[in-house]
């Protein structure tokens, strides 16, 4: 019974390792902007939907992240959708950085869904 129970002890510590190893490696201290907008539109006609997305990362920042998400919905005749998203990461301290380059991730996901509603019987 105790080596089951031994053996799963180890089993779950091997399975779950990979998940706090990388927290201990200066890879971990990365600067990351995410940037996740949803633009949804249920419409007649075609509209218009915009995305613009700005990162900025200081090259000397010493680890941190930024995440925004939004979402948009319209359901209309015809839908208008603009969304900006300005981010930045400067660098902290100057007492305490590192002399280690750490890496600048920046990851935009724009997901833009339409929806194109039937006409209307007896509608021109």
């Amino acid at each position: 019974m105790n080596l089951k129970l031994l053996s799963l002890g180890l089993f779950s510590a091997s399975a779950i390792s990979p998940f706090f190893i990388p927290a201990f490696t200066p890879s971990a201290m990365a600067c990351t902007a995410v940037d996740i907008g949803v633009q949804v539109a249920r419409e007649r006609k075609r509209g218009v939907q915009e995305n613009n997305v700005t990162q900025e990362i200081d090259p000397n920042c010493d680890g941190g992240s930024v995440v925004n998400r939004s979402v948009q919905r319209c359901r209309s005749e015809r839908c208008i959708q603009r969304r900006n998203s300005n981010q930045r990461i400067e660098a902290g301290d100057r007492g305490r950085r590192s002399k280690i380059k750490r890496p600048r991730v920046k990851v935009k996901v724009p997901v833009q869904v339409r929806i194109q509603e039937p006409k209307r019987p007896f509608e021109d």
